[in-house]
C-alpha cells in the first residue's frame, strides 16, 4: 500500500510623571526592595515547605502512588487523586508526574496549572525525559512510531535543554539546566536527566549515569530532593552481567531514591500486564536489592506490575489513563486503507476481582455471577448508559488500583501477605468464573500465576 491512502494508529507604576518621580526620596526605593526581598524570602518558604512535605513522604514508609498526566482525558485526574485521597490517604503517598517535552510551559494545559490542580499530591515530578533526545533513544522511538517523534515539536520546541545542542557531548551545564527547568515548574522531586543506557556501552552508560547525578548533585539546593532517573531497555535486567553492573553502580552511590524507567518489549494486549518470567525475575532482584540496602525505588509506567513490585521491595509505582501511561513498552504501527471502515472500539474497563482489563461485555457478565456485582465507585455510577467515557472509566481505574495499593499495605501480616492474598483472591476467582464466562485472549489475565510464583 501505498503511504497516500493509508491512515497510521501508534498502538501529548507607569503614572509618575519623570520630573517628579526624580524628587522622590531615595527611602522609597530601599522600601521596594526590601519589599521585593521580603517576597522572595516568602517563595523560597514555601518552596522549602513543599520539598520538606515531598521528603516525608519518602521517608515515611507507605508507599507512593504516582499518576501520569496523559494526553487524553487528564482533566478527570484531580477528581481522581481527591477521591483517593479521600479513601486511602493513610496508607498511602500520592506523587504525579508531568512529561516536560509533552506538555506547555504555560496557559490552562501547562506544567504549573496541572501541577496547581493536582496540588493534593505532595510528590510532583516534571520528567524531563530526556531519554526521548534524537540523540539519545529518540530516533529508535521515531522509527517504531512510523517518523513520528515520542515528543511532537509542537510542545517539545518549547524546551531548550531538549533540543539544544551538544556537539561536545553532555555537560554539567546542560545538566544543570534540566534540574532548573524542573525546579522553575514547581516540581518537588527533581530528577537527573534520565538518558537512554546501552546495553552494547556498559562502561560507558554507566559512567555518564554517574557524571550526571555527580552534576545535578552540585545544582540541588540543600532541602531538595533528587532522584537519580535510570532508562533502561529490559534487557538491563534479564543479562546478569549487565544487572549486576547496574546494582554495583546504584549501590555505590550516595542518593537515597532512584527513578528507575524499563522498556518492555511489545506487550500482546495493550493495556495487560508483563507476562515475561526473565523480566519479572529481574524486577525481584532490583527490588529486593534496592529494599535490603534502604534505597527508595520508584517505577514509573508500570502499572499493576508496579504493585506487585511493592512487594518485591519497591517503593513507588506510577501508572495512568492511557496505555502509554502505564507502560512503557516498545509500539507498532496498524496500517489500514483510508476507504477500509475504521472497527468500532472496544470499550474495557478494570475489573478489580481479576486484576485486569476486559471489555464491558465480559465485565457485565462476571458481574452477574454470584458474589460478584458492578462496580459502584462514583466514576463508574457517573457513566450513561449506552454510551462509554473513557475519562470515567480511566479514573476508576485509577481509584481501584490506589484501593489495592493501599489494601495490601495495610495487611496485619505486611505488603507481601497483603498482595499475595489479593493475586490469590484473582486467580480463583479467574479459575472459577472461566468455565462459565470465558477469559480468552484480551480477557485473560496470564500474569496471575506469574506473580504468585514470585510470591510464595
Amino acid at each position: 500500500m501505498s503511504g497516500d491512502d493509508e491512515l497510521h494508529f501508534v498502538v501529548d507604576s507607569a503614572n509618575a510623571d519623570f520630573s517628579d518621580a526624580e524628587t522622590i526620596d531615595d527611602d522609597l526605593f530601599g522600601w521596594e526592595a526590601e519589599a521585593e526581598a521580603d517576597a522572595e524570602a516568602l517563595v523560597d518558604s514555601v518552596d522549602e515547605e513543599r520539598f520538606g512535605a515531598a521528603r516525608e513522604c519518602l521517608e515515611s514508609g507507605k508507599p507512593l502512588f504516582m499518576v501520569q498526566r496523559s494526553h487524553q482525558h487528564s482533566s478527570i485526574i484531580p477528581a481522581a487523586l481527591n477521591r483517593i485521597n479521600a479513601l486511602h490517604g493513610n496508607s498511602l503517598n500520592l506523587g504525579v508526574v508531568a512529561p516536560i517535552p509533552r506538555m506547555r510551559p504555560t496557559g490552562q494545559s501547562g506544567i504549573p496549572s496541572f501541577f496547581g490542580n493536582t496540588a493534593i499530591a505532595p510528590i510532583q515530578v516534571a520528567d524531563p525525559e530526556c531519554f526521548a533526545r534524537p540523540d539519545s533513544f529518540g530516533t529508535m522511538l521515531a522509527d517504531q512510531r512510523d517518523g513520528k517523534p515520542y515528543a511532537g515539536t509542537s510542545t517539545s520546541g518549547r524546551w531548550p535543554y531538549f533540543n539544544r545542542v551538544l556537539p561536545s557531548g553532555w555537560t554539567a551545564e546542560w545538566v544543570a539546566e534540566v534540574v532548573r527547568t524542573q525546579r522553575d515548574l514547581g516540581a518537588t522531586l527533581l530528577l537527573t536527566p534520565g538518558l537512554w543506557m546501552d546495553p552494547a556501552d556498559r562502561a560507558g552508560s554507566l559512567r555518564i549515569l554517574r557524571e550526571h547525578v555527580d552534576w545535578a548533585r552540585d545544582e540541588i539546593r540543600d532541602h531538595e530532593n533528587l532522584a537519580v532517573n535510570v532508562t533502561i531497555p529490559y534487557t538491563w535486567l534479564t543479562t546478569g552481567r549487565l544487572r549486576d553492573a547496574l546494582l554495583a553502580e546504584l549501590l555505590d552511590m550516595d542518593e537515597d531514591i532512584y527513578y528507575v524507567r524499563v522498556r518492555w518489549p511489545l506487550l500482546a494486549q495493550p493495556y495487560g500486564q508483563l507476562a515475561s518470567t526473565e523480566i519479572l525475575d529481574g524486577y525481584v532482584e532490583l527490588s529486593s536489592v534496592c529494599e535490603e540496602n534502604d534505597k527508595f525505588l520508584i517505577l514509573p509506567n508500570t502499572a499493576l506490575t508496579g504493585w506487585v513490585a511493592l512487594a518485591w521491595g519497591a517503593s513507588g509505582l506510577s501508572t495512568g489513563i492511557g496505555t502509554g501511561e502505564r507502560s512503557f513498552a516498545d509500539t507498532k504501527v496498524i496500517k489500514i486503507k483510508r476507504t477500509t471502515p475504521r472497527p468500532a472500539p472496544t470499550n474495557r474497563t478494570f475489573r478489580r476481582s481479576l486484576l485486569h482489563v476486559v471489555d464491558v461485555d465480559t465485565d457485565a457478565l462476571l458481574s452477574s455471577l454470584a458474589g460478584q456485582r458492578a462496580c459502584g465507585c462514583e466514576f463508574c455510577r457517573a457513566q450513561t448508559p449506552g454510551l462509554w467515557d473513557k475519562a470515567k472509566s480511566g479514573a476508576h481505574y485509577l481509584l481501584k488500583t490506589a484501593e489495592i495499593v493501599a489494601e495490601a499495605s495495610d495487611h496485619s501480616r505486611g505488603r507481601r501477605a497483603g498482595t499475595r492474598s489479593i493475586a490469590r483472591e484473582a486467580r480463583d476467582f479467574r479459575d472459577s468464573a472461566s468455565p462459565v464466562v470465558p477469559l480468552n485472549n484480551a480477557n485473560d489475565p496470564k500474569h496471575l500465576d506469574l506473580w504468585l510464583d514470585r510470591l510464595k
